[in-house]
């Protein structure tokens, strides 16, 4: 029983301490003026509208994916705790960035799509102006390809119609194969257990699944 109420607690710890899902994140939110536009519905019309743009005039664009600390320089990255976002470029030269984000409490959506969030503009310039305080590091595919404009604009717009919901534990979807066999082990059954919170993560995204699920990599010939 003793067991069981400790893998509890660190299984709970896990799903609210998980990448943009933590429950530090949603508090800011509620209180951060530039968090509480992530909550405006204009959000996910103007993503959209660019993701179009983009497919109809792609030449000399294209996209590239980070990785980086969550809240702040000092806050190190983990396997669970850390913040991914797409970056748009054309003719070399930087356009936005795009998320998929949590929604601060009160708004009609329950996460959106959003361009040009302040944390990941500040975290961009710091990494091209400065010494990269938030340690970010571009994402590459398993043999080092870059990302497929076309296909993954497209494959994000797809995601846009299915209007998913914001998740805690959606994240954990993406994890390498390892980590989930030790988590699947160590959550109890049947509440909160490894496999309830997988179901429950259906049709659910946050930063990191969002990005993970719609990326695809060039295939080098």
């Amino acid at each position: 029983m003793r067991k069981n109420i400790i893998k509890l607690l660190i299984l709970s710890m896990l799903i609210f301490t998980v990448g943009c899902s933590s429950t530090k994140f949603y508090d800011r939110m509620d209180t951060n003026p530039q968090d509480i536009m992530r909550g405006e519905n204009s959000n996910g019309i103007k993503a959209r509208e660019y993701l179009e743009e983009v497919l109809k005039t792609p030449q000399g664009r294209e996209i590239k994916a980070y990785k980086r600390n969550l809240f702040s320089a000092d806050k190190k990255q983990n396997i669970f705790f850390y913040h991914t976002y797409y970056v748009f470029y054309k003719d070399g030269k930087f356009e936005h960035t795009l998320v998929y984000t949590a929604t601060p409490d009160g708004s009609e959506h329950n996460g959106i799509w959003m361009l040009d969030a302040d944390a990941d503009i500040q975290s961009y310039t710091l990494l091209k102006y400065a010494d990269n305080p938030w340690d970010m590091n571009e994402l590459l595919g398993p043999d080092g390809e870059s990302i497929n404009l076309i296909n993954t604009t497209q494959n994000i717009i797809n995601r846009l119609d299915k209007n998913f919901k914001f998740s805690a534990v959606a994240g954990f979807r993406d994890l390498a194969w390892y980590n989930h066999v030790w988590m699947f082990f160590l959550a109890p059954p049947p509440i909160l257990g490894y496999t309830s919170s997988m179901i429950y993560s259906i049709n659910r995204d946050n930063c990191i699944s969002a990005l993970a699920e719609t990326v695809e990599w060039n295939k080098i010939k």
